[in-house]
């Protein structure tokens, strides 16, 4: 806060505050117009799929009591938690890591007595800790739905092939559809002393044979459960690994998940999805949240997942309800970067927008004209032409109007980023209306 008398017009200009001084809390970010317009675009279009699905929107807090978040909190860790206390009653409460956990309360308290499925969907920020180079934001933006009540493939493949379409929809088509079976490896690694699971489940996720081997020295370990273990650094590829998995996994428990997912991989076969289907079977970071199917959807650029999920049949008993689940995120950040990668572009869903200028009360007058054609107008009364046709084009304006004693002159604004427009001088305001209609 300025001193008193002293206000920031009259500051010299070495102590006014810059933009690094202002600038949002580490790993928080600001989104300007443009960026605003087109997570909007991709925020609709995704949730455009979603709804034909018949996912239906709920809207949850942006905090909980700490509690509640925790009982599901696998999926996260808990050092990626931010906590506080509740000033008006002094509980622990986080800001949300995770919407599922909050799914699965909504769906265990208000909408209990409704029948099963539940098919809700999501969006909204979720806060992280950064932790390591890679993570760049605490801030993730996820659009995503929850499958509650069915189990099975069909709810998988439900699940995966909404997923896959609502990437589709925002113009990816080269993209990977990577599944794995959770307890595949999950069982593995059950034989493995704990003090060294974190770091075998690690090299198992790097394919890393030599490592393993090198952490298992010492371990009590079978010879048949070590070879399973370095079986799954070999198990990854496209869906011929299922097969390879039959011959180097015995045993009717795996058979039978190899079953399950081999299932899924068929049915989105019939999917028709133009992304390509993968298998890995040693990958488990993250995997704590699910009990069978997972996937991740990869595309060229964010480097990791720019979506996924699985089932997750446990989590609802946690809030006294014993129901299966399953469902998926979309992380619409990694969305953008893999679009800005494929060269797509996406158009935001706007109205052509005005700028309206000039002297005397015809500037409101046309400005109402023009939003009752339908387009966006702003107004800039006593604004010469040239000033104002210099805020239209800082601005992504399309047109600037300006009113005169001569008449009503309109330019058009080439924009390249939206479309490319030529010069067009309106002889009177009805000519200009028509072109707006023409236009929308």
């Amino acid at each position: 806060m300025a001193r008193a008398g002293v206000t920031s017009a009259s500051r010299p200009a070495d102590v006014v505050a810059s933009a690094d001084t202002l600038a949002p809390p580490s790993g928080m970010r600001d989104l300007l117009p443009a960026e605003a317009a087109l997570r909007s675009a991709l925020r609709k279009r995704v949730g455009d799929v979603i709804a034909l699905y018949g996912y239906e929107p709920v809207v949850t807090p942006i905090f909980e009591i700490a509690d509640v978040i925790e009982r599901g909190l696998d999926a996260v860790d808990r050092r990626d938690l931010l906590r506080f206390v509740e000033p008006d009653t002094g509980e622990v409460a986080l800001l949300r890591p995770d919407i599922t956990p909050q799914i699965a309360r909504i769906v265990a308290t208000t909408l209990r007595n409704r029948p099963a499925p539940y098919r809700l969907a999501y969006e909204g920020t979720v806060i992280r800790r950064r932790r390591g180079r890679a993570r760049l934001q605490r801030q993730i933006y996820q659009i995503g739905g929850e499958c509650i009540g069915p189990k099975g493939p069909n709810a998988d493949v439900e699940v995966i092939e909404l997923a896959g379409r609502a990437a589709e929809a925002t113009g990816l088509r080269d993209y990977r559809i990577e599944l794995a079976q959770v307890r595949i490896g999950r069982a593995a690694l059950s034989a493995v002393p704990e003090a060294i699971r974190d770091a075998v489940a690690e090299s198992l996720a790097r394919k890393d044979a030599h490592a393993i081997e090198q952490e298992l020295s010492g371990a009590k370990l079978g010879k048949s459960e070590r070879k399973e273990l370095l079986a799954l650094t070999e198990l990854w590829g496209d869906v011929a690994v299922l097969k390879r998995a039959r011959k180097l996994l015995p045993g009717k428990r795996n058979a039978k998940d190899l079953d399950e997912l081999e299932a899924v991989v068929d049915r989105l076969g019939a999917a028709s999805l133009s992304g390509t289907i993968g298998i890995d079977l040693g990958e488990l970071r993250g995997q704590a949240y699910y009990t069978g199917v997972s996937f991740t959807l990869l595309a060229e650029g964010p480097g990791e997942p720019f979506g996924g999920g699985g089932r997750y049949d446990r989590l609802l008993e946690r809030f006294d309800l014993d129901l299966p689940a399953t469902g998926f995120a979309i992380d619409l950040d990694h969305l953008e970067w893999a679009l800005r990668v494929a060269g797509v572009r996406i158009d935001p869903d706007r109205p052509i927008r005005i700028v309206v200028s000039g002297s005397g009360d015809s500037v409101p007058r046309i400005a109402g004209l023009v939003r009752g054609a339908g387009a966006a107008a702003s107004t800039l009364p006593g604004a010469s032409e040239a000033d104002a046709l210099a805020y239209a084009v800082a601005w992504g304006y399309d047109c600037a109007l300006h009113a005169s004693p001569r008449g009503l002159h309109a330019t058009r604004i080439a924009d390249q980023s939206r479309r490319t427009l030529r010069a067009l001088d309106a002889a009177s305001f009805d000519d200009t209306v028509g072109w707006l209609r023409s236009a929308r």
